[in-house]
């Protein structure tokens, strides 16, 4: 081998795109272009040029291997490596020689990896070779791992598989929304029946996760329990009920009596429950109120008894019976005055069905549905006409307009519990609600560590019943593999989201993807932004640039991209529909350019672009642009 020893640089010091100096150990291919007289050569590897003390003779226009070795004062002691016998003709030559220095045995993924490291001309060291060849014949799509290795170096991440594996799902670009309410339905089919994963369903419950056909599914439950619901208003009540008319489950015209009658009336018939159920009490007191009906009782005292009993055989011994059973008559009772009778053994069956259901038992609260009505295709047909009506009122259809007061606070109390609501025109709420959201991802557990104060624990275990931290929980217990794979992909997206979140000398970057609820359609809402800090440290609200990503139910993909200058405002909004949009938005430009203004910001236009060029078009497949820009190098940003 032959020493050359650089002194100083020509221009700049030689640097590899994305690293702050040459490593130790990082081989290059560079080129020698003059020699000068007193021992000296320009030397240029990638599109850094630098002059070199040479110990041996080196022919000008000639290409030759170098390798890094300790650094001395004033630059960098770089030895040329004898080449292979290796024919040298364009890249995949130089790849092949690049193998053979490395001691690598040649195959294609090797061969890949050594042409897309010498194109993006990324330092190459023995050992970051051998980690990344590894990773990427493991990934399942070598054409996304490749760019991930890029994002590493360019960033200066810890080149470890724990940051590759967060970076890949990143980049594999599965909807955050999509693996979220996969994962939940796993947890709901009982795959995992730990405490962790009772707690994950909280969680997950409380970012409203849910699917369109989550409103047909839970739809009619949510009805049937406000009917029932012993907290309900008389004006919820009444207006549950009239929806299960409109919906057919209870027939049109029948009062609630009628129904309740009705039910009394069926009750003889009726077998086959499990025994101590919910429904099994239910219709046990159906039978008993069905027999007083009939006069099978002499006394009120009686049937006082037999209630008393049936409650309590399912832990409700204190349950105080309506004073209206003590007014009631010896024989002959009338339905009248045994439905409040049959209503108040219906709320009980279901509170139970529910509180089975809060502590993770099996609900009992479909069985008791097909209790209320046996034609299975009229429930069916009624739970699609509750969807129906939930997405009128949802997306306020004219046909919506006519359901009665009553009957609009039902359709609205449940969405609320279904869907996330936010005021998109209240700014200080959607930040609000943004940075709820994090917390509950737990994307501050590791800040939340390293300002634990020693003396002070008492808000911490909130932090850990967040996502981050019950994911990892729930990997360290027995599970099936599938759960334990799809919680893996989660646990790395809200990593991946850490890791890109991150200062780079006085520039911050940050990546935030969140699920989001719009109306009935569920989406992913990525922001970007990437700014610098003032000399204090803080963030500088002169100077930055955001980026919304949002998949739109009829606009499809959307891109803002907003950047800031000397507060001046510039915004371009990408879209496949640019030209409706600017008609529509064109009425609401002198509002926000009004409202800027007040807070000292100037707003020099709003333009509505097709992805039709190639920088829109990578600016929608390629969502982490500012990873391209890689390390602080001392320059000031200007965007």
């Amino acid at each position: 081998m032959q020493s050359i020893t650089s002194s100083q640089p020509v221009s700049s010091p030689i640097e590899i795109k994305g690293t702050a100096s040459l490593k130790n150990g990082q081989i290059l291919f560079g080129k020698v272009n003059k020699v000068f007289l007193n021992q000296t050569a320009e030397v240029q590897i990638g599109h850094q040029k630098m002059v070199a003390t040479l110990d041996i003779p080196l022919r000008t226009g000639e290409k030759y291997w170098f390798q890094v070795q300790h650094p001395i004062e004033g630059g960098v002691v770089l030895k040329a490596l004898d080449s292979p016998s290796l024919n040298v003709s364009g890249l995949k030559g130089t790849a092949a020689q690049l193998i053979a220095h490395l001691g690598i045995k040649p195959e294609p993924a090797a061969t890949r990896l050594s042409e897309y490291l010498l194109t993006n001309r990324l330092p190459i060291t023995k050992e970051t070779f051998q980690s990344a060849l590894q990773w990427i014949k493991a990934a399942d799509a070598a054409e996304v791992g490749l760019p991930v290795i890029k994002t590493m170096f360019i960033q200066q991440l810890p080149f470890v598989k724990a940051v590759f594996d967060a970076l890949y799902t990143q980049s594999k670009s599965e909807p955050f929304h999509k693996l979220l309410s996969g994962f939940k339905q796993q947890l709901q089919d009982g795959g995992a029946v730990t405490k962790t994963a009772s707690k994950l369903m909280g969680v997950l419950d409380s970012l409203h996760i849910a699917k369109q056909n989550q409103l047909q599914q839970n739809g009619l439950q949510k009805l049937v329990t406000i009917w029932l619901n012993s907290d309900s208003t008389p004006e919820m009540k009444s207006g549950a009920f009239s929806l299960l008319q409109k919906t057919g489950f209870v027939p049109k015209g029948m009062t609630e009596s009628v129904f309740m009658e009705s039910l009394i009336d069926g009750a003889e018939v009726r077998y086959g429950f499990p025994k101590n159920s919910a429904i099994d009490k239910l219709h046990q007191g159906f039978q008993l109120l069905s027999e007083a009906k009939g006069g099978a009782f002499a006394k009120v005292e009686e049937i006082e008894i037999a209630i008393n009993r049936i409650l309590s055989s399912h832990d409700h011994e204190k349950e105080k019976l309506p004073i209206v059973i003590h007014s009631m008559q010896r024989k002959n009772i009338s339905a009248e005055k045994l439905s409040p009778l049959a209503f108040h053994f219906l709320q009980n069956a279901f509170a139970e069905a529910t509180a089975k259901k809060a502590i993770g038992g099996k609900t009992e609260v479909n069985d008791l549905i097909g209790y209320l009505n046996k034609d299975t295709e009229q429930v069916d047909e009624s739970r699609g006409k509750v969807a129906e009506l939930l997405f009128r009122s949802l997306n306020k259809l004219p046909e919506a307009q006519y359901a009665r007061i009553n009957e609009k606070l039902v359709l609205s109390h449940g969405l609320e519990e279904e869907f996330q609501t936010i005021d998109f025109t209240n700014g200080p709420s959607v930040a609000h609600q943004l940075k709820e959201m994090t917390k509950i991802l737990g994307l501050q557990l590791e800040h939340a560590l390293i300002n634990l104060p020693g003396d002070d624990m008492a808000d911490f275990p909130k932090d850990l019943e967040t996502l981050k931290p019950l994911l990892l929980k729930l990997l360290n217990e027995q599970i099936p593999a599938s759960i334990k794979e799809m919680a893996e992909q989660i646990l790395n997206r809200i990593t991946a989201q850490q890791i890109l979140s991150q200062e780079n000398g006085p520039i911050q970057n940050l990546l935030l993807t969140l699920p989001l609820n719009l109306g009935s359609i569920q989406t992913d809402l990525t922001l970007q932004w990437s700014g610098r800090k003032t000399k204090e440290g803080k963030i500088d609200p002169d100077y930055c640039r955001v980026l919304f990503y949002l998949e739109l139910e009829r606009l499809e993909e959307t891109v803002i991209d907003m950047q800031v200058q000397n507060r001046i405002i510039k915004v371009t909004v990408i879209n496949g529909h640019g030209a409706i949009l600017e008609e529509a938005a064109g009425q609401y430009l002198d509002i926000l350019r009004e409202n800027l203004g007040k807070m000292d910001y100037r707003l020099s236009g709003v333009s509505f672009v097709n992805p039709v060029n190639e920088k829109e078009r990578d600016l929608k497949v390629n969502r982490l642009p500012f990873l391209e820009a890689g390390s602080y190098s001392g320059v000031d940003i200007r965007i």
